[in-house]
C-alpha cells in the first residue's frame, strides 16, 4: 500500500506547519508522511514547538523552516495533498501535481491573528492533533475542516 503523502503549508514554517508535521508523522504509523512548508519563511522554530511536542511524546528534532520553493522543484515529492494551516491563498500547483493532489483547509487559528503566546500555541496543538485524527480515521468528525477545495 502506498504512503499518503501530506504537505502542510502556513506563512513561515515556524510553528504552525513544524508542529502538524511532527504529529502526523507521529500519528500516521508509516501510512501518511508530512512535511511542511512556508510561504516566506522564518529564520528558526519557534520557542515553543519543542516544549509543546515533548509534552506530547513527539520529538521536534529535525524540524525547521523551509520554503514552498523546495517542494515546487522538479523531481521533488509530489503531495497527495496539500493542507493550509491559516488563510492563505492557494499556491500555485505545477501542472505535474494537476489531478493528483488535492488542497484543504483547516482553521487552526481558529479565524484569528497567528499568535507566539504558549497558551494560543497550545491550543493550535490540539486542534492540530483533533484535525489529523480526523485525517487518519474520517469516521472521527473534525470541526476545523473549512472545506476541501481540489486545486
Amino acid at each position: 500500500m502506498p504512503k499518503t503523502t501530506v504537505l502542510f503549508v502556513c506563512p513561515d514554517n515556524s510553528l504552525l506547519g513544524p508542529m502538524a508535521e511532527a504529529c502526523l508523522n507521529a500519528r500516521g504509523s508509516g501510512l501518511m508522511r508530512a512535511f511542511s512548508a512556508g510561504l516566506q519563511p522564518a529564520a528558526q522554530i519557534s520557542k515553543n514547538v519543542s516544549r509543546l511536542l515533548s509534552e506530547h511524546g513527539v520529538s521536534a528534532q529535525g524540524l525547521s523552516p523551509k520554503s514552498i520553493d523546495v517542494f515546487l522543484m522538479p523531481y521533488a515529492i509530489v503531495p497527495d495533498r496539500i493542507i493550509y494551516l491559516s488563510d492563505v491563498k492557494a499556491i500555485l500547483q505545477p501542472s505535474s501535481w494537476k489531478g493528483t493532489t488535492s488542497s484543504h483547509w483547516w482553521s487552526v487559528t481558529d479565524g484569528g491573528a497567528l499568535s507566539d503566546d504558549f497558551a494560543a500555541c497550545s491550543a493550535y496543538l490540539k486542534r492540530i492533533w483533533q484535525a489529523i485524527d480526523g485525517l487518519i480515521d474520517p469516521s472521527v468528525p473534525s470541526e476545523l475542516s473549512t472545506g476541501n477545495k481540489v486545486a
